[in-house]
């Protein structure tokens, strides 16, 4: 008889935990409040309209990289990335509409337009991001 285990929740975490626990043997059950799994990372669809309920970036490829690499398989097994331009597009309540550039300089060049010395606020927070990303 194996160990039997139930996840609670069905988000990246919660999945990742289920996925090592079945390679360790154990009947995993996983219980998720929600229609669809992924937690924060799932969408809601509505007149057209997609929206991320979390996050909007692929943040540390290599962490989902090293996940996959443990059960033989990589992320492109799984699905293709792709950049988009714009990176996303904010409808505003008057039906108009603001795009977010993709590219860097673009996207300094758009927060300078809004407000003089913000492309040096961004860059700075940049480098700050950085150096917590490296450091752990």
């Amino acid at each position: 008889m194996s160990k039997r285990v139930t996840v609670i929740g069905s988000g990246i975490s919660s999945l990742s935990a289920a996925s090592f626990l079945g390679k360790a043997g154990y009947d995993v059950t996983i219980i998720e409040k929600n229609t669809t799994i992924g937690g924060r990372a799932r969408q809601f669809k509505v007149d057209g309209f997609t929206f991320d309920m979390g996050p909007s970036w692929y943040w540390m490829p290599q962490v989902f990289e090293n996940f996959y690499q443990q059960f033989g398989k990589t992320a492109s097994d799984f699905y293709n990335l792709k950049r988009l331009d714009p990176s996303y597009r904010v409808f505003w309540k008057d039906d108009s509409h603001t795009d977010i550039p993709s590219n860097l300089e673009e996207l300094k060049n758009w927060f300078e337009a809004l407000e003089t010395g913000s492309s040096e606020k961004l860059e700075s927070f940049l480098k700050d991001a950085e150096i917590k990303y490296k450091v752990g």
